[in-house]
């Protein structure tokens, strides 16, 4: 297989997990008692990534790390529009519908990236829920592999002069280490004092629990290798310019968060190693 044949397949790979975590949002806000809510992820539950979802789920993934890192983004963000953000940067977007059912500032500019086709697709089905936004929305498609989408996005009217929350959830697995420490540096030099990251990521004892290996082989099957973990987020975010504030799915069970609701322990199981992260720089 060439590396265009690896990143066509890796891209495909990336582009269906975005609707699979949007089932699984969907299923959530079906309980009775729901940790996230979120009444738009049911218009992105299409038959083929409920089909999807449903393989997922029975190769042995989890819910925890898309529930728990939804709510934890939905608060850190509303936290940072209230205090004085104006501006939004959500990277591969995917299923994402925070610009829908937040109730966002009219003053917001929320930017959405990815991969092209992908934010076509999720605008067409949530056509019944067109006129929600309440901030301005602008969707871009580029590749995050490649250099050029920081001047697409600057074209399109960010200001890196001005503070932004990044939001970055789920991209780790598909990236190699090398793309994804690039990234996390250009995002740095596109940001102002006061900026905030919100990122999440597999630690590395997800990769060495034996409970995890029919998920992982399941991965690897849809082209994604998701191998590679991290034993100190924190301390990674830290080396590239960040304040950082590190939590394993295990430490907010245990209410290590002080702004974060604790998460129910059937979304942290033992077997579901993930960091979320909030940054900030200045």
């Amino acid at each position: 297989m060439t590396d265009t044949d690896r990143q066509d397949t890796a891209s495909e790979a990336v582009k269906e997990t975005g609707f699979i975590t949007a089932v699984i949002r969907a299923i959530e806000n079906d309980r009775p008692d729901p940790y996230l809510v979120d009444r738009h992820a049911e218009l992105l539950s299409t038959p083929r990534s409920r089909a999807m979802a449903d393989e997922a789920l029975a190769a042995g993934g989890t819910v925890g790390s898309v529930i728990v890192r939804g709510r934890f983004g939905d608060i850190a963000l509303a936290r940072s529009v209230a205090d004085g953000i104006t501006q939004v940067v959500c990277l591969a977007a995917g299923g994402d519908t925070r610009a829908w059912r937040l109730g966002l500032p009219a003053r917001t500019t929320f930017f959405e990236v990815d991969l092209p086709g992908q934010l076509a697709a999720k605008e067409a089905l949530l056509d019944p829920v067109r006129d929600r936004p309440s901030c301005r929305r602008i969707g871009l498609s580029a590749d995050l592999r490649h250099d050029t989408w920081p001047g697409e996005l600057h074209s399109a009217g960010h200001d890196p002069h001005a503070p932004t929350v990044w939001i970055v959830e789920g991209l780790l697995p598909y990236l190699r280490l090398d793309h994804f420490t690039q990234l996390i540096a250009r995002i740095r030099e596109m940001s102002a004092s006061g900026s905030v990251l919100l990122v999440d990521a597999p630690h590395a004892d997800y990769f060495t629990d034996p409970a995890n290996e029919s998920f992982l082989a399941f991965m690897e099957s849809r082209g994604s290798a998701f191998r590679l973990g991290l034993d100190d987020f924190g301390g990674f975010l830290r080396r590239h310019g960040w304040q950082a504030e590190a939590y394993t799915l295990h430490a907010l069970a245990e209410g290590a968060c002080p702004w974060l609701p604790t998460p129910p322990a059937r979304l942290c199981p033992p077997r579901d190693h993930h960091w979320l992260a909030r940054a900030r720089l200045g």
